[in-house]
């Protein structure tokens, strides 16, 4: 039975969310640098936390762990094209690092968030056994780590979780995510503007349906390695058909079309496996209702919003409390 859960990344996006909604339910451990400024909500849900960086772990971290939920890497484009040997080091070596140290303990089970961008650019409909086709640099670190996990044996239960393009509300919102920067650009600046042609195509999640299908894949024991994209088939849209559904729901009569060649990214994403491994769950979330959950809570403090992960990493760089390989001074 799992009880003891280490999170690495638990102020991020996602990790955050996973926080505020599993903390009664499981001992949270917190493992994060904290360049994105601790929730107070977040840190008063944890069992610790470990304010460390992740190329720094060791064996001590991880004692008494059940699980490892492993969040903590840097996010896709434009950060993790900052510094591509830095987004290897971080989201690739210190993974493999992880890996390791854990044989060394009596840890049950790991989970990864990989990424739909794994697929990079595939015109037709993909599935987990689709070739891959990684573009950025965050991407082709996550292949690198599927492969490493897929390709070797380990003493615990590994799931990969190739996530889709997460949507929605959390404690530590992302807005360089293209639903909630649409949405709350439309509610902001009263405009919606693409940087492409709208044509690229993406499959979405609503980040509380990822958390959800974490803590199920936590308690389900049916599996020794498990693969599986997360999302559901209903929620495969262009990045244009996304604009026109936050257009109608604000009000928004124009919307400013972008580069053709701006995105090379698009895919169309099949998640059959996950209903057929995951039978009984019901997606929260579709596209209606996520959009309007964003607008309800950004009208709340549409002021108090500046979550963009770059221009924050950059401002402590500047302000020399961080060196250039993102280590604290």
């Amino acid at each position: 039975m799992i009880k003891n859960i280490l999170l690495t990344g638990c102020n991020g996006y996602l990790g955050s969310k996973f926080v505020e909604k599993f903390s009664n339910y499981y001992q949270i451990y917190g493992f994060d640098t904290n360049f994105f400024d601790l929730n107070k909500k977040v840190s008063s849900n944890l069992g610790n936390l470990i304010q460390k960086d992740i190329r720094n772990l060791t064996t001590n971290d991880l004692e008494n762990i059940d699980c490892v939920i492993h969040m903590a890497e840097l996010s896709n484009d434009p950060l993790g094209e900052l510094n591509s040997e830095l987004t290897y080091e971080i989201n690739h070596q210190a993974t493999i690092n992880l890996l390791s140290l854990m044989e060394k303990t009596n840890i049950k089970k790991f989970i990864y968030m990989s990424s739909c961008s794994v697929y990079g650019y595939n015109e037709k409909t993909v599935t987990e056994k689709s070739e891959l086709n990684p573009i950025t640099t965050y991407a082709k670190a996550k292949v690198r780590n599927e492969s490493y996990i897929l390709e070797n044996d380990f003493s615990f239960k590994i799931a990969i979780l190739r996530n889709a393009t997460a949507f929605g509300f959390s404690p530590n919102i992302r807005l360089d995510l293209v639903i909630n920067d649409l949405v709350y650009s439309a509610m902001k600046n009263s405009k919606i503007e693409l940087l492409s042609d709208g044509k690229p195509k993406r499959p979405f999640v609503h980040v509380e349906d990822i958390c959800n299908i974490i803590e199920h894949l936590i308690k389900n024991d049916k599996y020794e390695k498990l693969l599986l994209n997360i999302g559901t088939n209903e929620l495969n849209f262009s990045i244009i058909e996304i604009a026109k559904k936050i257009a109608e729901f604000t009000n928004i009569s124009n919307i400013s079309i972008g580069k053709s060649n701006a995105d090379e990214r698009s895919y169309n994403v099949n998640f059959d496996l996950l209903k057929n491994t995951l039978p009984n769950y019901e997606f929260i979330y579709n596209l209606d209702n996520g959009i309007l959950d964003l607008i309800e809570n950004f009208s709340k403090y549409i002021d108090s919003y500046n979550s963009r992960r770059l221009k924050k990493i950059k401002f402590l760089i500047r302000k020399k409390e961080i060196d250039e390989m993102l280590y604290w001074n």
